[in-house]
């Protein structure tokens, strides 16, 4: 039997963020439907909001930076 052995940290970081990713789509999934089931729609709607703003730095972490930065830039002048 051959084990998997993380040999860096580039490996150690997409490890934890595919288990991290994964429990974030759970726990965003459950808490979703909770909502929609209670008829909360503002609560589900922002739950939503918030949920993409944290996977985008979950799963696209310096596209979302870069844009938080583009943004910053344009507002300061």
């Amino acid at each position: 039997m051959q084990t998997l052995a993380l040999t860096d940290g580039a490996s150690l970081l997409g490890w934890t963020k595919t288990i991290a990713g994964n429990i974030f789509l759970i726990i965003l999934l459950v808490r979703a439907v909770m909502h929609y089931s209670k008829r909360e729609w503002g609560e589900l709607i922002g739950h939503i909001i918030a949920g993409v703003i944290v996977a985008g730095f979950v799963f696209q972490t310096e596209a979302t930076k870069q844009l938080l930065v583009d943004i910053w830039g344009k507002v300061s002048g």
